[in-house]
C-alpha cells in the first residue's frame, strides 16, 4: 500500500510540473490520491469565517470527510501533528438553515463518511454552527469564534504550478523587474489583501526602485475604475505600513522605503487624514499614499519565480 501511495503521487507530480519539497507551491498540501486531491492541515488556529476564507484564498476549500478516504487521511494529519486529542475546524456548516449542517458544496452530513460525537450536535447557547472534527473521527458542533486548527482541500487541477512558481492563477513576469505580478480587482481590507498574497505564495508588492514604481503604474492602468467594482478605485494596496508605530513607514520586510530602494510619496503625503491612515498604497501614477488599514482597497501581489 505504501509504494503504490508514492506511485500514483510521482505520477500526479510529473503530469502536473515540478514541486520542490518545502516550496511556496505545495504550503504544507500532501496529496490522498484515494479522491484525487491534495489536503493541508493549518496548525495555526482561526476562526471558521477566516479559515473559510483562507483556504478560499489558497485556492481550495474548507475540507470536509465526503468519503471514508479523506476522512482517514484528516484522522492521520490530526495524529502526525500530534493533534488527536484537539480538534479541527471541517467544511460543514449551518449557517445557511440552521440546524440543517452541510459541507461546502452542499452535502447533508448524513451522506457525509462522518458520525458525530455522542450528545452531538447539541447547539449550546444556540450558537454553535460550525463542526470539528475530533482524533476519533467524530464530529462535533461548536461556536464558529472559537479559534482552531482546519484543513484546507485542493482539486489536483489546482495544484498545476504556472511559470512564476505558484498554482494561482493571474499572475505575469515582468522583464523589467524579474517579479510576477497580480492585480486584485476584488477589493479586501490592507491585511485581508497581504493575507490573499500570502496565500498565494507570494506578498503584497513592494517597490523596490523607479522601474519598479513605474511597472505598478502600468499594471494599475491596465484596470480602469469601471473594473472596480467595490472600494476605493483610485489606490491599491502595496507592501508598506507603519507597523503600529504611527510614524515610522517601513515595507513589510522591515526596511525603511529609502532602504528598500522607493520612497517617492505623492504631494502632501503621507497626511494621516482622519487620525487612521497607517497602511500603505499607490495612487495610479505609482506614487505612495497612506490609507485607512480597514478601508476596502484593490491591491497588489507581487512573487519573485525561484
Amino acid at each position: 500500500m505504501f509504494k503504490v501511495y508514492w506511485f500514483l503521487l510521482l505520477n500526479v507530480i510529473l503530469l502536473q510540473g515540478k514541486f520542490a519539497t518545502g516550496s511556496p507551491v505545495r504550503m504544507g498540501y500532501e496529496y490522498v490520491p484515494e479522491v484525487d486531491a491534495w489536503l493541508r492541515l493549518h496548525i495555526e488556529p482561526a476562526i471558521w469565517p477566516d479559515a473559510r476564507l483562507r483556504c478560499h484564498l489558497e485556492g481550495g476549500a474548507l475540507a470536509s470527510p465526503t468519503t471514508s478516504a479523506m476522512s482517514n487521511a484528516m484522522i492521520a494529519m490530526l495524529a502526525a501533528n500530534k493533534l488527536t486529542m484537539r480538534h479541527a475546524y471541517i467544511g460543514v456548516h449551518a449557517f445557511i438553515s440552521k440546524g440543517d449542517f452541510m459541507s461546502m458544496d452542499g452535502i447533508p452530513m448524513a451522506n457525509l463518511s462522518v458520525r458525530w460525537r455522542e450528545g452531538e450536535p447539541n447547539n449550546v447557547k444556540n450558537e454553535e454552527y460550525c463542526v470539528v472534527l475530533d482524533g476519533a473521527g467524530e464530529a462535533i458542533d461548536v461556536c464558529c469564534n472559537t479559534p482552531q486548527p482546519y484543513f484546507c482541500r485542493k482539486k489536483s487541477e489546482k495544484m498545476i504550478v504556472n511559470k512564476c512558481g505558484t498554482t494561482a492563477e493571474g499572475y505575469k513576469f515582468e522583464p523589467r523587474t524579474g517579479s510576477c505580478y497580480k492585480f486584485h480587482r476584488i477589493s479586501r481590507t490592507w491585511h485581508r489583501a497581504a493575507m490573499a498574497c500570502q496565500a498565494e505564495g507570494g506578498h503584497l508588492a513592494v517597490i523596490n526602485s523607479n522601474e519598479e514604481a513605474q511597472v505598478l503604474k502600468d499594471i494599475f492602468e491596465k484596470n480602469p475604475t469601471t473594473d472596480i467594482k467595490v472600494g476605493n478605485q483610485n489606490v491599491a494596496g502595496v507592501g508598506v505600513w507603519d507597523w503600529n508605530e504611527h510614524g515610522e513607514w517601513l515595507t513589510i520586510f522591515g526596511e525603511t522605503l529609502s532602504d528598500a530602494g522607493y520612497d517617492g510619496w505623492g504631494q502632501n503625503e503621507p497626511n494621516n487624514v482622519g487620525g487612521m491612515e497607517y497602511c500603505g498604497t499607490i495612487f495610479r501614477d505609482g506614487r505612495l499614499d497612506d490609507f485607512p488599514c480597514d478601508k476596502l482597497i484593490p491591491f497588489i501581489c507581487e512573487i519573485t519565480p525561484s
